[in-house]
C-alpha cells in the first residue's frame, strides 16, 4: 500500500498555511477533502482543484486531513513555512471512514466503541444487480438474520438483528433515509378473501405482501449503516428496538456536472425445480381412482405427459434495468439527480416488478456559517406476484399443483377456452392467464437539513440543526377473479372483485444544538448535543370485496354483494436527548447519552419513557508506550444501551364491534380488554469487543460479544369469563440473547498490478425465554399446531424451536408434544473477495453459509395427500414401504418428518467487470467520455442444501416477530444472470 508523501516549500512564516491534496497513488488531486488544526474546530476543506488555504492560529501547527476512503494524515507544519503539499493513501479496510453515532455528530470508525456495520455503493451493488436494498445485505452484515420470504417479484425480505427482539411488537428495524424516517410497511392485498388461507389452522396474515423498503432505488445509495442493538441505537429510543439502519443516499460534488449511464439486462430462471411424480396405470388409479386410470392411459397413448412444473414455473423472465444521473456544481450549490426504470418479469408468466423513480439532492451554501441540504424522491411501482402460498379453497398455484399429475391436460384449448381440473377446485393454467392481483404505489419521500453555525472560534463552535421528513405513498391493490375461473361457482356467488387503498402518511422533524470545544493540553474534544424530535404516522386503509360480478364487469357497484373493512392508525412521538462525548486525543473515548420518548401508543401519553446509552473505547496502541510496529491500532470497547419497542395500536382501548343482525347494526365490546397502563417493552444491551489493525492496515480484526435483555414483554393472556372479556395485553416476562461476531478483512496482495481484498464474517446468536407468566402459546405465524410443527413461545426454551407430535417408544401412536428442531441457525459465515487486475479487470463474489436452522415444509405434505410428491415410490430405508406410504402414515404420529434442515452454502453474488483505460478513451473518445464499464454477474447461481423443496430462505406469514421457515407452497425462488454496461461522460 501507497504511504503518504509530504512536501514543505520554504516561505516567510505567516499564520496562513495552503497546499494540494493529491491521491498517493495516482497523482490525482482530491476535492472535498477536510483539513483541520489538530485541538481545535477550525477547518476548511479542498476545492475543484485540491487546493485548501487555512488560517493557523499561533502555536497550533498540525494539521489533520481526512477524506472517505483514504487514511487520515497528521501533518506537523515547520515554522516559517506556508505551503503543505499532502499526498493522502487509500483507505482499503475503511479504519478512517466516518460513522453516524448521534443524530448530530459523527466519529471515525477506529474510535467508535460499538460494532457498527458500514455497507457503501460499491459493496451493495457493485457485484450484481439488486432488485432491494434489504435484500442485497444478504451475508454482509454479522448479526443479522436476513430472509427473503418469497421468490415472487418485488421483494419480501424480513430483517432480524441480534435475535428475537420482540414477541408481539413491532419486529422491523428502524429505517431512516437522508434524516426521513420512512415506512417499511407490509401491507396484504386480501386475497384471503379468495384464498381462505386464514380460515383454517392459523389466522395470520398469509398474503404474501412486499415490504416497502423495496420502493427505494439501490443505485441511488451511497451508504448504509446498520446499528444492530441498543448499545448503538438507543439515541433513537423506542422506535430501534429492531436496530436502526441509516441509509445516505449520493450527493454532488463540486466541479464540472458529471453524467453517469447504466444499463443492466438479464434473466431469471427458477433455481430448482422439484419434479414430478412418474405414474404407473395403478398408482395413478389408487391416487385418483378410475378417473385416473383412464387420463393414465390416454396421455401414454396418445397426447403424451406434461410438466407442470415447467408449465407454470418455467418462464425465462427478462430483467432490465435503466438508470442516468447527473452530478455536480460549484462550491456554493451542488446536485445530483437521476432518473431509472426497472422492468423485471418473473419465473410465473403475467409475474413482474416495474418501478420507476426520481431522485433530487441540492446541497447550498449560504456562507461560511450557514448551509441547507434537500432531498427529493418520486417512486411510482407496479408488482403482480401472481397467486402462491397457502390456502383452503384449492386456488394458489402451488396448492393446484400438488393435485396435478403429469398425466392429465388441463392447457388451454384452441378455442381460448380451459377444462376443468379433474382433481382439483381450479385448473392453475386459467387461474394464471384470467385473474389480475396487481399492487400500485405512487410515494414521495422528502427532507431538508439546516445547519447554523452562532459562532466558531479557533477551541469552540456552536451550531443549530434543524431538519424535517415526509414520507407519503398511496398504495392500491386489484384483484380480479372473473366468473369463468373453474373454481368461482363454488361459492354460488361467480365473479370477484378486491379492491384495497392504504393513505400512509410519516412525518419527523428535529431540532438540536451541538457545541464542539478543543482543549490543546490536555488533547481534549468535547462534543455536546442537546435537542428535541417529533414523528407522527397516520395510516388509513380500505378494502372492498364484491361477490357475484356481472358477467364482463369488474366495477364494485356492479356486484351482487359488497362487503368492506377499515383500519386506521395513528401514532404521534415526542422526544428529547442529550449525548456528551469526549475524546482525549483518539487515545481514550467516552460517549454518554440519555433519550426521553413518549408516544400516543402509551397507557400514559405524557410520560417520558428514558433510554440511557454510554459507551469506552481505548485505543491501546496510540499511548506512547506501544512500540509494536506490526499493530496499527488496538482498541478495547464496551458499550450499554436501551430502547424501547411502542405497543399495538389500540392496545390500550378497549374496542367496540358493529354487528349486524336482521338489517340490524348495534354496538358490541370487543373481546380483548384495553390497559391504559400499558408500557414499551424495554431492552438493554451490553456489548465488549476489541478491534485489530495489522501491518500498515492490510488487515482489520473486530470481535464483539453481547447479551441483549427485553423486559415488560407485550403479551396477552386470557382473564376470568366473569370479567366479560376473554384477552388483554399486558407488560410481562424476559427474552435474553446472547451473540458473538467476527469480521477479518485483509489485503493479501496490493502492487501496481494486483489488488486482492478479502473479507470472512462470522456470526452466532442463542436465545432463552427467561420468564413467562403465561401459558406456553404458538408465535404469531408460526404454523398450524402440534400435529403439523408449530414455533412455540415457552418458559426456559428457545423462542424459535419448533414444537409436534412425537412418537418417541415407536409403538406407532404419538407420545405427546416435544421440541422437534429450531428455525434459528447455530452460526453463520460469508465469504467475500475482489480481485482486480491491471487497474481495468476485476473479478468478485460473495458465498454465505448458514449452519442450521430447522424449515416446517408442508409442501411436502401437500404433494404427499395427493400423491404426487416426485419421490413418493422411492423406498429410502428398504423396508419394501413406498417414502411417500411412510410419511403419510405417521401423520398425526410424528410431526418430526416436517421439520427439515434448512441449512445452506450459497454463492450469492459474483460477478466479473472490466474498466476501459483512461488512454484508451481519450484516444477513441477525444475526452468527451471519461468512464466506460462492462461485465458480467450472476445472483444465487449455486446452491447446496440438503432442505427438500424450491429454497431454504422462505416462509408462508411473511415477516414475523418471532416465527420464521414456515414453507406451504411457495412462489420458488430464481437465480438470476445480467449484463452490464456502465458509461460516465
Amino acid at each position: 500500500m501507497a504511504h503518504g508523501l509530504v512536501l514543505v516549500l520554504p516561505v516567510q512564516a505567516q499564520t496562513t498555511v495552503s497546499g494540494v491534496v493529491t491521491d498517493a497513488e495516482d497523482g490525482k488531486v482530491i476535492p472535498g477533502v477536510n483539513v483541520r488544526v489538530k485541538n481545535t474546530t477550525v477547518g476548511t476543506t479542498t476545492d475543484l482543484n485540491g487546493e485548501y488555504e487555512i488560517q493557523v492560529p499561533t502555536g497550533r501547527d498540525v494539521l489533520l486531513f481526512s477524506f472517505v476512503g483514504y487514511q487520515e494524515r497528521e501533518v506537523q507544519v515547520p515554522d516559517g513555512e506556508a505551503q503543505v503539499d499532502v499526498a493522502l493513501p487509500r483507505d482499503v479496510v475503511d479504519m478512517d471512514e466516518v460513522v453516524v453515532t448521534g443524530l448530530g455528530s459523527e466519529v471515525k470508525r477506529e474510535n467508535l466503541a460499538n460494532a457498527v456495520t458500514s455497507v457503501d455503493a460499491a459493496d451493495l451493488e457493485g457485484t450484481t444487480d439488486v432488485e432491494s436494498i434489504d435484500g442485497a445485505l444478504s451475508g454482509k452484515v454479522p448479526g443479522a438474520q436476513i430472509n427473503s420470504y418469497s421468490g415472487a417479484p418485488g421483494g419480501g425480505v424480513s430483517v432480524r438483528l441480534r435475535g428475537v427482539s420482540t414477541i408481539n411488537g413491532n419486529a422491523q428495524p428502524l429505517y431512516i433515509v437522508d434524516g426521513i424516517i420512512v415506512s417499511n410497511a407490509s401491507i396484504p392485498t386480501n386475497v384471503n378473501a379468495v384464498t381462505q388461507a386464514a380460515s383454517g389452522g392459523s389466522r395470520s396474515n398469509q398474503d404474501n405482501p412486499v415490504n416497502r423498503i423495496a420502493d427505494l432505488n439501490p443505485k441511488d445509495v451511497q451508504s448504509i449503516e446498520i446499528l444492530k442493538g441498543p448499545s448503538a441505537a438507543a439515541i433513537y429510543g423506542a422506535r430501534a428496538s429492531n436496530g436502526v439502519v441509516l441509509i445516505e443516499t449520493k450527493r454532488g460534488e463540486a466541479g464540472e456536472t458529471r453524467v453517469d449511464f447504466s444499463q443492466t439486462l438479464g434473466v431469471t430462471t427458477i433455481r430448482k425445480k422439484l419434479g414430478m411424480r412418474d405414474f404407473t396405470a395403478e398408482t395413478a388409479e389408487v391416487a385418483f381412482g378410475e378417473r385416473g386410470r383412464q387420463e393414465f392411459l390416454e396421455a401414454q397413448n396418445e397426447r403424451g405427459f406434461i410438466d407442470y412444473e415447467e408449465e407454470l414455473f418455467g418462464q425465462e423472465g427478462v430483467l432490465s434495468t435503466t438508470s442516468i444521473s447527473a452530478s455536480g456544481g460549484s462550491q456554493d450549490t451542488r446536485f445530483y439527480l437521476s432518473g431509472a426504470w426497472q422492468d423485471d418479469e418473473g419465473i410465473i408468466e403475467r409475474t413482474g416488478f416495474e418501478r420507476r423513480s426520481v431522485r433530487l439532492n441540492v446541497d447550498h451554501t449560504f456562507s461560511a456559517r450557514s448551509s441547507i441540504t434537500g432531498t427529493v424522491n418520486y417512486v411510482n411501482s407496479e408488482t403482480r406476484r401472481g397467486l402462491t402460498g397457502n390456502d383452503n379453497s384449492g386456488t394458489t398455484f402451488g396448492r393446484s399443483l400438488t393435485s396435478t399429475p403429469n398425466f392429465i391436460d388441463i392447457r388451454e384449448r384452441e378455442d381460448g377456452t380451459y377444462p376443468d381440473h379433474p382433481f382439483n377446485a381450479s385448473n392453475p393454467l386459467q387461474t394464471r392467464d384470467l385473474f389480475t392481483n396487481e399492487e400500485k404505489l405512487n410515494r414521495v419521500m422528502a427532507g431538508a437539513n439546516f445547519n447554523y453555525d452562532f459562532f466558531n472560534t479557533d477551541t469552540q463552535r456552536l451550531r443549530f440543526v434543524g431538519e424535517g421528513g415526509v414520507d407519503f405513498f398511496q398504495f392500491e391493490t386489484v384483484g380480479l377473479f372473473p366468473r369463468r375461473l373453474q373454481f368461482e361457482p363454488n361459492d354460488d356467488q361467480p365473479g370477484t372483485s378486491i379492491l384495497g387503498e392504504t393513505n400512509s402518511l410519516f412525518t419527523n422533524f428535529r431540532t438540536l444544538l451541538v457545541h464542539e470545544y478543543a482543549i490543546e493540553d490536555p488533547a481534549l474534544d468535547l462534543t455536546t448535543q442537546v435537542g428535541f424530535t417529533a414523528s407522527d404516522s397516520d395510516v388509513n386503509s380500505t378494502n372492498f370485496v364484491a361477490r357475484d360480478l356481472i358477467p364482463g364487469e369488474q366495477n364494485l357497484d356492479q356486484a351482487a354483494s359488497l362487503s368492506s373493512t377499515q383500519e386506521r392508525t395513528f401514532q404521534n412521538d415526542r422526544s428529547f436527548f442529550v449525548q456528551e462525548e469526549a475524546n482525549y486525543d483518539d487515545k481514550v473515548i467516552f460517549t454518554a447519552g440519555v433519550r426521553g420518548d413518549r408516544s400516543s401508543l402509551n397507557g400514559d401519553t405524557d410520560e417520558f419513557f428514558l433510554f440511557p446509552k454510554s459507551s469506552l473505547a481505548v485505543r491501546v496502541a496510540n499511548f506512547d508506550f506501544w512500540t509494536y510496529d506490526a499493530v496499527d491500532q488496538l482498541k478495547l470497547r464496551v458499550a450499554f444501551g436501551e430502547t424501547g419497542n411502542t405497543t399495538n395500536f389500540g392496545t390500550k382501548f378497549t374496542s367496540f364491534e358493529a354487528p349486524n343482525v336482521g338489517g340490524q347494526a348495534g354496538t358490541l365490546v370487543d373481546r380483548e380488554r384495553g390497559d391504559d397502563s400499558i408500557e414499551p417493552e424495554r431492552q438493554s444491551e451490553i456489548e465488549t469487543g476489541v478491534d485489530l489493525g495489522l501491518f500498515n492496515r492490510r488487515a482489520n480484526l473486530s470481535f464483539t460479544v453481547y447479551r441483549k435483555a427485553i423486559t415488560d414483554q407485550l403479551l396477552r393472556r386470557e382473564v376470568p369469563s366473569s370479567t366479560g372479556f376473554q384477552l388483554e395485553t399486558i407488560n410481562a416476562g424476559k427474552l435474553v440473547n446472547r451473540g458473538l461476531e467476527t469480521s477479518l478483512t485483509v489485503l493479501p496482495v496490493s502492487n501496481n498490478t494486483v489488488e486482492w481484498e478479502s473479507t470472512i464474517n462470522f456470526w452466532t446468536n442463542d436465545a432463552e425465554v427467561r420468564d413467562l407468566p403465561v401459558p406456553s402459546f404458538r408465535a404469531v405465524g408460526g404454523g398450524f399446531g402440534a400435529t403439523l410443527g408449530e414455533v412455540r413461545i415457552q418458559e426456559g426454551r428457545s423462542p424459535t424451536q419448533i414444537v409436534g407430535v412425537d412418537d418417541r417408544d415407536g409403538d406407532g401412536s404419538s407420545d405427546g408434544v416435544f421440541q422437534l428442531g429450531d428455525t434459528s441457525p447455530e452460526f453463520q459465515m460469508s465469504f467475500s473477495n475482489e480481485v482486480t487486475l491491471f487497474d481495468g479487470l476485476s473479478a468478485s463474489f460473495l458465498a454465505h453459509w448458514k449452519k442450521g436452522g430447522d424449515n416446517l415444509n408442508l409442501s411436502e405434505l401437500l404433494f404427499d395427500l395427493s400423491r404426487t410428491s416426485p419421490d413418493f415410490d422411492e423406498d429410502e430405508d428398504g423396508d419394501g414401504t413406498p417414502d411417500g406410504v411412510e410419511r403419510l402414515n405417521a401423520q398425526g404420529v410424528s410431526a418430526q418428518q416436517f421439520v427439515q434442515d434448512a441449512s445452506y452454502f450459497r454463492l450469492r453474488e459474483v460477478g466479473v467487470f472490466y474498466e476501459f483505460p483512461d488512454p484508451l478513451l481519450r484516444d477513441v473518445f477525444d475526452g468527451a467520455v471519461r468512464r466506460v464499464r462492462v461485465g458480467l454477474s450472476a445472483n444465487n447461481v449455486f446452491t447446496i442444501t440438503p432442505y427438500k423443496s424450491y429454497d431454504p430462505e422462505v416462509n408462508n406469514f411473511g415477516s414475523t416477530p418471532v416465527a420464521n421457515g414456515v414453507e406451504v407452497t411457495p412462489f420458488p425462488s430464481s437465480k438470476k444472470f445480467f449484463f452490464h454496461l456502465n458509461v460516465g461522460l
